[in-house]
């Protein structure tokens, strides 16, 4: 597991996707709504990010532990939820 630190303009969609631009605060995404559970199907759902925490995000090291670790963005999904995932955990929408 990573420590969710993440660079400042890194916004690459999973797989390596580099060529388009980096997430940013407005920016519609979609992100699976529990990544974490073992339960059912795991659906992506649509959202737009809040807050972007990458200046706060500290090394793994600094945190003493390698669980419950901070994300770097704040979503706020469709449906009202507020989540918080990591960059390889958001990507834009089909379209």
């Amino acid at each position: 597991m990573g420590s969710g630190k993440e660079t400042k303009g890194s916004g690459a969609a999973p797989g390596g996707k580099t060529d388009q631009k980096p997430f940013a605060v407005g920016d519609a995404v979609t992100t699976k709504a529990d990544p974490v559970s073992g339960e059912g199907d795991q659906t992506q759902e649509s959202g737009v990010i809040v807050e972007d925490f990458a200046g706060s995000l500290a090394d793994e090291a600094d945190y003493g532990r390698d669980w419950a670790l901070a994300r770097r963005w704040a979503i706020k999904l469709d449906d009202g939820r507020l989540v918080f995932r990591g960059s390889d955990e958001v990507s834009r929408p089909a379209g």
